[in-house]
């Protein structure tokens, strides 16, 4: 017979205080009791409903002060929304995209319709047609560079794209700045980081780099998953949680939330793209230690991205809910 249980139900609303700089390190306890009183065995999450507002191209905070390899600009560029393109024959400009939702062609637009302005506004302005532009090819979910219509020839035909973790080192010979935020806007538009990749494109034929293709197909979500962890609720196991990536946190976790439709329909735009409200059922859910001399007195929440930073957003979002079925200590045999 199974053991008896009982619910313990958390509302991100709830926590001790509730504004949207603890969003991510929340901590939820009541006044003068405890939230769930009793002989616990142990505890477990049964249902997580959570609201997914968080948009694919963020500011976050900026570039540690100056952009990658110290090149001339401002000092606040967004870690999340901006890169680098930056000319052999000298001029360097930042696209900054306005933060929020994009589809992969609504991403392709606006960084086109950018690099256009800032061309435009540059002293003297370059033309659209010796800037290199974005291709997103929807078939395939691949993003790419493509040169510039016009071959300028020598130094003043290459383009090298430049960003905080994907590609900080410049093809001029600036001092490279190495940076492990684990990701920004061109590894969420599909673009991978190396030592021995060649980020820029050049229309002269005779050099081969007409076209700078991602190599995987764009995430385009800001976080493929987040990780809901809980010191408090773990803190009697006996052993670690286990990841097979280095980079990212991976201890005390409750459950991951992946950021996919659970139902395997069809579906016009890709998963985190667009707000919309993420509701699981963990039929193998972790089970976490408790002593059945401890009741629970408080429960902290921390939620993680992909590369294991904390969760980044742009505001508070919608409350999100978890519930956790906790296991009553067995008192007699069934």
């Amino acid at each position: 017979m199974p053991r008896p249980n009982a619910n313990m139900v958390l509302s991100s609303r709830d926590r001790n205080t509730p504004s949207a700089a603890n969003y991510n390190s929340a901590v939820y306890s009541q006044t003068n009791q405890n939230i769930l009183q009793g002989q616990v065995y142990c505890i477990s999450v049964s249902e997580v409903n959570f609201p997914y507002d968080i948009p694919n191209i963020q500011k976050g905070i900026a570039w540690a002060g100056a952009p990658p390899n110290n090149l001339p600009g401002p000092a606040d560029i967004g870690i999340y929304n901006s890169f680098i393109l930056e000319n052999g024959a000298g001029p360097v400009l930042t696209i900054d995209i306005t933060p929020g939702f994009y589809t992969g062609p609504e991403l392709e637009t606006a960084i086109n319709n950018t690099i256009t302005a800032v061309g435009a506004a540059h002293v003297p302005p370059i033309p659209t047609a010796d800037m290199p532009t974005v291709v997103y090819d929807p078939t395939v979910n691949l993003f790419s560079f493509d040169a510039q219509a016009n071959n300028v020839g020598g130094a003043a035909g290459v383009w090298a794209i430049t960003s905080p973790y994907t590609y900080p080192n410049s093809q001029f010979g600036a001092a490279p700045n190495p940076n492990t935020l684990g990701k920004d806007i061109l590894s969420i538009m599909g673009f991978l980081p190396g030592n021995n990749i060649d980020n820029f494109v050049d229309a002269d034929p005779v050099q081969g780099y007409l076209v700078f293709v991602a190599q995987q197909a764009a995430p385009l979500a800001f976080t493929q998953y987040i990780d809901i962890c809980s010191p408090q609720l773990c803190k009697f196991q006996y052993f670690r949680d286990g990841s097979t990536t280095n980079l990212a946190r991976r201890s005390d976790i409750v459950c991951r939330l992946y950021i996919v439709n659970n139902v395997a329909l069809s579906v016009g735009d890709v998963d985190g793209t667009r707000p919309f409200v993420i509701n699981r059922q963990y039929q193998n859910a972790r089970v976490m230690r408790w002593t059945a001399d401890n009741a629970v007195g408080q429960i902290d929440i921390n939620l993680y991205d992909d590369v294991g930073q904390p969760l980044l957003i742009s505001w508070q979002p919608r409350p999100y809910q978890i519930t956790f079925l906790a296991y009553e200590q067995e008192k007699e045999k069934y």
